[in-house]
């Protein structure tokens, strides 16, 4: 929760995978891992594990290779997926219109081609994010070269904030009106361009652990609301939603994340909460971490007080407690600090002890009263599953500071699945 501000911006400013200026087409091949690898190739097996929301996963470290730099680098790719109710032949008429990005993105202001031969387009991006905090306020040109195939876009970074990346999407026909999309991208994150982009990176740098999530979840979050309409689901009270999953699925998740070392993440359709008298519509996430160690080593994590211990320079303070036998009720003291500006707020949640390895909280007063979520440990034959679900919503009467952050695209839903990818490897750091 305490990276939402700079994650909101950070992953924006590196929408559709955003490196240096190059004065015409690059020839490059991408060597980048599909989004079907794990799945034996399957879309119809990805498809049946992405369920009606988004699946977002990572690729296990491997040798990057790019002509924007010289030198090999390291890191790992991150893939998302998603099943639309259209043809694919819709889908990818909507993603090789390039110009019609503008629209299809809610933080894209116009898209210029700069140049065109053949299936390989560069096109100048305009990204436009406003807030009330005028010094906050982004504006930037990102330069893309797109290479259409018969069923993906490959895209390579030619000038963005994010100043090295590649990434594609892909489409496979499931059925005449049923389509798989998926996305994969890999993004340095770690030479950001630009005194705005540079200066938050530097103040929250845990933020860059939720980044690539975020964006592909972005990237998804607007073609399922280009081709999906849906109805929000009534959630009865006290109830934390989670993907429906077969033993199979959750070894395939459990295999998928020990192999990444990063969280398999589940960004389910829209419910419907009460809180009293009001309802609120929320979107949760719910991350799935392998971790070597056993359910005794996680179990400390579960306790209210761990977050200052994972979030020291922004959790200056924790008051604990105990109104009954399995409730405890944590008051945190924060303050996110973004270079000249800093935004302390307070933080009251509920915790709900369900069993010896699992537990809910909900907000309970405090600056954001619409936080609801639960962690659960899971046992494996070797080593654990931590399951984290949350879903986050900034009300119309939260601090200015805060409120700003209502002006971001989709924040009903990226805090929280940047939060959870946050948690859970802030967990595996401490626990190495």
């Amino acid at each position: 929760m305490p990276q939402t501000h700079t994650r909101l911006i950070a992953l924006l400013c590196s929408l559709l995978l955003p490196v240096s200026a190059w004065a015409s087409l690059v020839r490059w091949t991408g060597k980048m891992p599909g989004s079907l690898q794990g799945y034996g190739s399957s879309a119809e097996q990805l498809a049946a594990l992405t369920g009606d929301g988004i699946l977002i996963y990572a690729h296990a470290a491997q040798p990057i290779q790019l002509p924007t730099f010289a030198s090999t680098k390291r890191g790992k790719f991150y893939s998302a997926a998603v099943v639309l109710p259209v043809p694919s032949h819709k889908v990818a008429a909507l993603l090789s219109d390039y110009s019609g990005y503008a629209q299809l993105f809610p933080t894209l202001k116009s898209a210029k081609m700069l140049e065109q031969r053949q299936h390989i387009s560069q096109v100048k991006y305009r990204i436009h994010i406003p807030t009330p905090i005028p010094v906050l306020n982004f504006k930037d040109d990102v330069i893309l070269q797109h290479q259409r195939t018969d069923n993906s876009i490959e895209t390579l970074v030619i000038d963005a904030p994010i100043p090295y990346g590649a990434g594609k999407i892909e489409w496979f026909a499931l059925s005449a009106h049923q389509t798989l999309v998926t996305v994969t991208h890999w993004g340095d994150l770690a030479q950001p361009k630009g005194f705005l982009f540079r200066t938050i990176l530097n103040a929250l740098p845990d933020a860059k652990l939720g980044l690539p999530a975020g964006t592909n979840a972005f990237i998804l979050e607007a073609l399922q609301r280009k081709f999906k309409s849906t109805t929000p689901r009534a959630l009865p009270a006290g109830d934390v939603p989670a993907p429906e999953l077969s033993v199979s699925q959750m070894n395939k998740i459990r295999q998928i994340s020990q192999k990444s070392q990063e969280p398999v993440s589940f960004i389910l359709p829209a419910y419907q909460v009460s809180y009293g008298a009001k309802q609120e519509i929320m979107r949760f996430s719910s991350s799935y971490q392998y971790y070597a160690q056993p359910a005794s080593k996680l179990k400390p994590w579960l306790e209210p007080q761990a977050y200052q211990h994972l979030f020291p320079r922004q959790i200056k303070k924790v008051h604990i407690q105990q109104p009954s036998a399995r409730q405890l009720d944590a008051d945190y003291k924060i303050s996110v600090g973004l270079g000249v500006i800093q935004i302390p707020f307070d933080f009251k949640l509920r915790f709900q002890v369900q069993g010896a390895l699992e537990q809910q909280f909900q907000a309970v007063e405090g600056d954001l009263r619409y936080v609801q979520g639960g962690m659960q440990i899971l046992p494996q034959a070797e080593g654990s599953l931590l399951n984290v679900t949350s879903a986050m919503n900034i009300d119309a009467q939260a601090p200015f500071l805060l409120r700003a952050m209502r002006s971001m695209p989709y924040h009903e839903l990226l805090p929280a699945l940047g939060g959870n990818t946050v948690l859970t490897l802030k967990i595996q750091q401490k626990i190495k």
